[in-house]
């Protein structure tokens, strides 16, 4: 390497929330697609997703609305009384109305209602989380955006 210091890029840590089995599977692999190393935990009821975030920030939150245990709203009330920080994905229409109301208090984030597309999500991520591991994702992400 002639001397030159490569710095690793840091292994994001990425909390996903979603309760329906092919979607969580759709999300893990678009993430792969993203990312070369990733820490992945992923939750289907928002109450265990709670306890995790409440142990260990995440660089990335992909949170759903409706599933078992605790909503989206709710988890997204309790990020606001943590003053929260980290990065979050809100992939349901039904934070719509609420998105104000979140941005005023702070929160980082990008809504990505369902149905929407890979180029969609891999922007959202570049985003939230920063530039792919894949110079030919980036690129793509980059001649659409």
């Amino acid at each position: 390497m002639h001397g030159e210091l490569v710095q690793a890029r840091k292994r994001p840590r990425i909390v996903l929330l979603e309760d329906e089995p092919a979607l969580s599977r759709l999300f893990e692999d678009c993430l792969h697609e993203w990312f070369e190393k990733l820490e992945l935990l992923k939750f289907e009821n928002g109450d265990e997703a709670w306890q995790e975030l409440s142990r260990e920030e995440p660089d990335l939150l992909m949170l759903d609305c409706e599933h078992p245990g605790l909503t989206g709203h709710q988890i997204l009330e309790l990020l606001i009384k943590a003053h929260s920080r980290f990065a979050i994905l809100l992939t349901s229409d039904l934070f719509d109305q609420h998105l104000k109301l979140y941005s005023a208090q702070g929160l980082k984030f990008a809504f990505l209602p369902k149905p929407f597309t890979f180029l969609e999500f891999w922007g959202a991520l570049n985003e939230l989380v920063g530039p792919s591991d894949h110079a030919e994702i980036q690129a793509l992400v980059k001649n659409t955006g």
